[in-house]
């Protein structure tokens, strides 16, 4: 899925073979089926932190918001395109409620 394509329903969880670990305000997850390690910043760690259990895209885009004081549009966008990477890497699952 592109980031273009991703709508406000769409549910974003993580993929069950990922195990993360908080580092900070950073996290560092591995992909325990490839042996990949990725380093996440403050913002995709709480974007981690955040789909623990599925959410949807607007969940997701809301909660950011209100923590960082990001403007809707490029919160949206920035959101999406994370999202859409880390599912081509096997990170995270996005699914049609």
């Amino acid at each position: 899925m592109t980031a273009q394509a991703i709508r406000d329903e769409d549910l974003i969880s993580r993929n069950i073979s990922v195990v993360g670990a908080d580092a900070a305000d950073e996290a560092i997850l591995i992909d325990i089926d490839s042996g990949y390690f990725f380093q996440l910043n403050k913002s995709a760690a709480r974007i981690w932190t955040l789909v623990e259990q599925p959410r949807s895209f607007a969940d997701v885009c809301a909660a950011l918001q209100t923590r960082f004081a990001i403007a809707p549009e490029t919160c949206r966008n920035d959101v999406a395109g994370f999202v859409a990477d880390m599912q081509d890497r096997g990170l995270l699952t996005i699914s049609s409620s």
